[in-house]
């Protein structure tokens, strides 16, 4: 059975449950009291669990202990789901995968990095399958590396051993200079300095070749002037260039401190990520125009500055025309708001061992954050957490379900003056979780809560 087939059947599973029933809880207790047989009290009973199915739509594999996975009682009338039937081995990748060709975005969170990885195969495999470039943003995932090789048409793996992240090459000077002024630290940043990283890029471009962190870090700032000279004298430029170059140098020289100090610090954290520059540098224009995917570790939370540049990159990318899906992967996103700039206008998807601990702590309140990025996505795949205060948000998010609870016991009163039925009937309704906190917080191994928008499977994936 393939994925379409096994989507199809819990969605007729669903829609059969609607179609049977939507009672109410006095509709029941109107029922009851009227009926005469105990085959019309048993469709009455079916009644009220196919509603409260239909309220809830959760289903599990056959054979999981309900119980215990659940939290249910004794009564089976308070196991509301339906068991999963499937002959696909793997149902849960298959409902992840959804029912559509192209990728639709996604949360997965908690539990171990390789469930994770495996949760977000169908999000890079579907781009890919769509010509979709993928760009993912990864803090030394290798299973994520692997995962990208393994499923798309091209890849480019920017990491220590792999591809150096050669971020500027075919740029114009104009570009360069923005995206370095844009990652400069919060009042550092000001007209003056992005005049003298313009002047310095220019001689940097003419004296090496090319630009990269090492070598703008390296020059001496200072000298900037008697260079510029020395460059005239010997030709290397002509009286134009020298009047436009000095002109740059002169609005910002007041800023040399600040761009120089900035310049060392992010070429430190470029280092600390994939080391001094090889030849395999990375081509990521190319890799967008073969609609391949590409992989960039940013390395650790601490590499701020790093990570900034990366973000504005891609957004400078966005802006020239380029489209992409972008995956996220182990980054706290509340210490990055453009990050979440960066998320819209395209499909995405976000993994993290706590999605929810990643959005406090920043600047912008995580509650917002919450509401905004999960209102875009399609499906979470929700694995253990160990964050009561994680499992009780995300409980809170997939939301309540009316239920009903039966409590019928009819008796025969044989009296010779009044024989007949006795009838003790109670019928009450109550809003419960749909996904219990606890239940998230006791997930075993690689069994996940999946949640899309025509119901939840608890599953392996």
């Amino acid at each position: 059975m393939g994925f379409r087939d096994v989507v199809g059947s819990f969605g007729e599973v669903i829609g059969g449950s609607i179609a049977a029933s939507s009672w109410t809880g006095r509709m029941i207790f109107t029922a009851l009291q009227r009926a005469r047989t105990k085959k019309e009290i048993q469709g009455i009973y079916n009644q009220a669990y196919d509603t409260n199915f239909q309220n809830r739509s959760v289903c599990v594999l056959p054979g999981v202990d309900k119980k215990q996975l659940l939290l249910v009682t004794d009564d089976p009338g308070d196991n509301d789901i339906y068991d999963y039937q499937t002959e696909s081995s793997t149902p849960a990748i298959d409902y992840i995968w959804g029912d559509t060709d192209g990728p639709e975005s996604s949360i997965v969170s908690g539990g171990q990095n390789g469930e994770r990885v495996r949760a977000l195969m169908p999000f890079v495999h579907k781009s890919q399958q769509e010509d979709i470039p993928v760009i993912a943003l990864h803090t030394g995932n290798r299973e994520l590396e692997s995962m990208i090789d393994g499923h798309s048409s091209a890849c480019e793996l920017i990491s220590r051993g792999n591809f150096y992240y050669d971020i500027f090459r075919g740029m114009p000077v104009e570009d360069m200079a923005f995206l370095l002024y844009e990652t400069m630290p919060e009042g550092d940043g000001s007209p003056a300095a992005e005049s003298l990283l313009r002047s310095l890029l220019e001689v940097v471009l003419r004296k090496q070749g090319t630009v990269t962190f090492q070598n703008l870090a390296a020059f001496p700032l200072p000298n900037l002037n008697d260079t510029l000279d020395a460059m005239r004298k010997a030709g290397e430029l002509s009286s134009d260039e020298y009047r436009e170059i000095n002109r740059y140098y002169m609005s910002g020289s007041p800023a040399i401190d600040s761009v120089r100090i900035f310049l060392n610090k992010l070429n430190r954290q470029a280092e600390g990520i994939y080391g001094r520059p090889v030849s395999n540098a990375c081509n990521i224009k190319k890799m967008l125009n073969c609609k391949g995917a590409i992989a960039i570790d940013v390395g650790n939370v601490n590499n701020d500055l790093f990570f900034s540049l990366t973000i504005n990159h891609l957004m400078l990318l966005r802006s020239q025309g380029r489209s992409f899906s972008i995956l996220l992967d182990g980054i706290p996103l509340s210490r990055f708001p453009k990050a979440n700039d960066l998320l819209r206008e395209q499909v995405y998807a976000i993994s993290h061992s706590d999605f929810v601990s990643s959005l406090f702590g920043g600047e912008r309140r995580g509650e917002e954050m919450f509401s905004e990025i999960t209102g875009n996505v399609s499906s979470l795949v929700l694995f253990r957490h160990t964050s009561g205060a994680s499992c009780q948000k995300w409980s809170e998010h997939l939301g309540k379900y009316h239920k009903i609870r039966i409590k019928y016991n009819i008796s025969q009163i044989s009296s010779f003056v009044n024989p007949g039925d006795s009838r003790g009937i109670s019928v009450d309704e109550a809003d419960e979780s749909r996904i219990r906190a606890e239940t998230l917080a006791k997930l075993p191994g690689a069994f996940a809560c999946i949640h899309k928008s025509g119901g939840t499977l608890l599953a392996e994936v």
